[in-house]
C-alpha cells in the first residue's frame, strides 16, 4: 500500500506521527507538496510589525498556523527580536498545533483561536478573551481569509493584518513528478490533503491531463480540506480526519486501508 502526501516540505518530517504510524503499518510514504512557501519579496511592512510588535505596541498576536509560526521565528531571529518578543509580547494560536509550536518556543499564549468554524463561532470564543478595543497584531499569509478579521472586528478589536509569508503553488519539478507519478503503475492508493490550498494546486496541475478523472482514493485531514475536495475535485472523499491533525490523519488513513485489505 501506498499513500501519497501533498504537505509542504517544511511541514514534513520522517520521525513526525504521521511517518511513524503509516510507517508502522508498513504503508509506503511518497512525498510530492502542492504547497510551497517563501517569506514576501519586501519585508518593510512585516519588518516594521515585528519590531513594533518587540516593543510591546500590540496587545496581542494572532499567528494562523505552524506555518505561521516557523516564518515568525525565522524572521524574529535574523531581526534579532526573539528575547523582546517573549518579553513584551502575547499570543494568539489558531489550532492546538500552532499553540503546541508557540509554547515550544517559549511564548505567551493568550488566548485560544478555533482552527475550523465560521464567524460566529470565532466571535463567541473571542468574545470571551476581552479583546475589544485592543491592538491585534494579524499575521496570515497572503491568501489568508477574511473571517478572522472580520470576527475580531465585530467584537470591537482593533487588527493590524500584515502578510507573514507567501503561499505559492508546486514547484515545475514537483507538478511533473505529479503528473509522471499518476501516470505509472505505482500509482499510489491514497492521496492525502492537509489544507484547501494544495486541494486547488492538485486541481490546476492536472486540469488538461485527463488524470482527475480517475483518482484513487482521497483523504482529507478535516472538514475544511473535505470541503475543498468536493468542491474543487467533485468528488467526497473517502477518508476524512476527525481530528484536524496528523495522528488522526494517520489513523484513519491505516483504519480504512486495513479495511479495504479484509474485504479484498
Amino acid at each position: 500500500m501506498k499513500v501519497l502526501l501533498t504537505r509542504p516540505r517544511i511541514r514534513s518530517s520522517d520521525i513526525d506521527e504521521l511517518h511513524r504510524i503509516l510507517n508502522g503499518a508498513g504503508i509506503i510514504i511518497e512525498e510530492i507538496p502542492m504547497i510551497s512557501f517563501s517569506l514576501p519579496p519586501d519585508l518593510t511592512e512585516l519588518d516594521s510589525a515585528l519590531n513594533r510588535a518587540a516593543k510591546g505596541e500590540f496587545d496581542g498576536i494572532i499567528l494562523s498556523s505552524p506555518t505561521a509560526v516557523y516564518f515568525f521565528k525565522q524572521r524574529s531571529r535574523e531581526l534579532g527580536l526573539v528575547d523582546a518578543l517573549r518579553k513584551n509580547a502575547r499570543f494568539g494560536a489558531v489550532g492546538e498545533a500552532t499553540a503546541r509550536e508557540l509554547s515550544v518556543l517559549g511564548f505567551n499564549i493568550l488566548f485560544p483561536v478555533p482552527a475550523e468554524g465560521g464567524s460566529k463561532e470565532l466571535i463567541a470564543l473571542l468574545s470571551k478573551s476581552n479583546l475589544a478595543g485592543k491592538h491585534i497584531l494579524l499575521l496570515q499569509s497572503q491568501i489568508g481569509l477574511n473571517t478572522l478579521e472580520n470576527a475580531l472586528r465585530e467584537i470591537g478589536a482593533l487588527p493590524v493584518r500584515v502578510t507573514l509569508y507567501h503561499t505559492n503553488g508546486p514547484t515545475t519539478a514537483d507538478a511533473a513528478r505529479l503528473i509522471a507519478l499518476l501516470q505509472s503503475r505505482e500509482r499510489p492508493n491514497v492521496i492525502a490533503f492537509f489544507s484547501p490550498s494544495a486541494v486547488t494546486n492538485f486541481g490546476q496541475t492536472l486540469a488538461g491531463t485527463g488524470l482527475l478523472d480517475n483518482l484513487p482514493t482521497l483523504a482529507a485531514i478535516g472538514k475544511t480540506t473535505s470541503q475543498a475536495i468536493k468542491e474543487t475535485l467533485h468528488r467526497t472523499p473517502e477518508i476524512v480526519a476527525p481530528n484536524a491533525d496528523m495522528t488522526s490523519m494517520a489513523n484513519e488513513i491505516v483504519r480504512y486501508l486495513g479495511m479495504t485489505q479484509k474485504s479484498v
